[in-house]
């Protein structure tokens, strides 16, 4: 008897759970396509879950429905003001270039400190123009080959090749009368061969490029080698932006998107600013602020305790 009333209990708790979750799509609150990828399964496994047609034993996708549930429920408790990408003067600086290279069919270079809002400011680019492709180096997608498909996968191209002489061919194909713009982010990891084979890329299909990373970028294109072949790279940059440091009016422009006023706590934010991460420390701060909060105004005393909770290391 008590396995049966401890069955039913389950099956009546994961009923909940999923008419809670279907109530919130059905008021368009969220899409299952959202929910789907928030607890990592497929949509139509979702869908079958949600509709009584999956044909396993669903408690581990109602598990991960519930924990779901229970953060969306944090979150509303914690209302945010989080006014979400913030046009700064550095951003629209950044914006500028951008659009430059995309009409222009050029390429320009943004280099320069981490945490100035580069990456950020990429993104938002790509969200509100067309034919915009933004992939981001690293390590592990430095060598031709792989930044090349990095490329053909931002494109769609999921059928690509992968070695790069016909890869190239029909990244190029998909790319000539797109007017578009390829952004490669963190482009401080590619080596001479890679930019030598975007500047062609660039040349043969008559788009905007970008090259966005730090300091290296600016050195590996200038060349403490400043032979021949680094001089034609050089030559092909029609635009360079190097951003050195936070500005205070970035962090005004910031303030005021969050409604953070008063004296002391801009100038606790400047001096956050000037830290090691900048800007985006002081976003990730005002965020845990805010939380504290619960829906007041921001102190300069929340500020400093978000900003110790955030660098405590025990």
């Amino acid at each position: 008897m008590t396995n049966v009333h401890s069955l039913a209990k389950a099956e009546s708790q994961q009923t909940e759970v999923i008419m809670r979750v279907t109530t919130l799509i059905s008021a368009k609150r969220v899409t299952s396509g959202q929910v789907a990828q928030e607890i990592s399964v497929s949509p139509s496994t979702l869908s079958q879950v949600l509709n009584g047609l999956y044909k396993a034993d669903p408690s581990k996708i109602i598990e991960k429905l519930e924990s779901w549930l229970r953060l969306r429920e944090q979150r509303d408790a914690n209302p945010s003001i989080d006014p979400g990408f913030v046009m700064t003067p550095t951003a629209k600086l950044i914006m500028d270039d951008l659009t430059y290279a995309q009409i222009t069919e050029s390429i320009v270079v943004i280099y320069g400190a981490s945490g100035v809002g580069k990456s950020k400011t990429l993104d938002e680019y790509q969200r509100t123009n067309n034919n915009v492709w933004k992939v981001t180096a690293s390590p592990s997608r430095s060598s031709l080959t792989e930044c090349l498909y990095e490329i053909a996968m931002e494109l769609g191209m999921e059928q690509a090749p992968r070695t790069k002489g016909p890869l190239a061919r029909v990244i190029r194909q998909r790319l000539k009368g797109s007017e578009g713009l390829v952004i490669v982010d963190e482009a401080d990891h590619l080596d001479y061969p890679t930019l030598e084979e975007l500047r062609i890329l660039q040349e043969e299909t008559g788009i905007g490029m970008a090259l966005v990373g730090n300091n290296k970028v600016y050195t590996q294109l200038t060349g403490g080698r400043r032979n021949e072949d680094f001089a034609r790279l050089f030559s092909r940059i029609a635009k360079k932006r190097g951003i050195h440091k936070t500005k205070v009016t970035d962090v005004r422009a910031i303030a005021e998107a969050w409604n953070v006023g008063g004296g002391s706590e801009m100038n606790v934010m400047i001096q956050i600013s000037e830290r090691p991460g900048g800007l985006r420390l002081l976003t990730k701060t005002i965020k845990l602020a805010a939380m504290f909060a619960k829906g007041a105004l921001i102190t300069e005393q929340l500020l400093r305790t978000a900003l110790a909770e955030l660098e405590t290391n025990d």
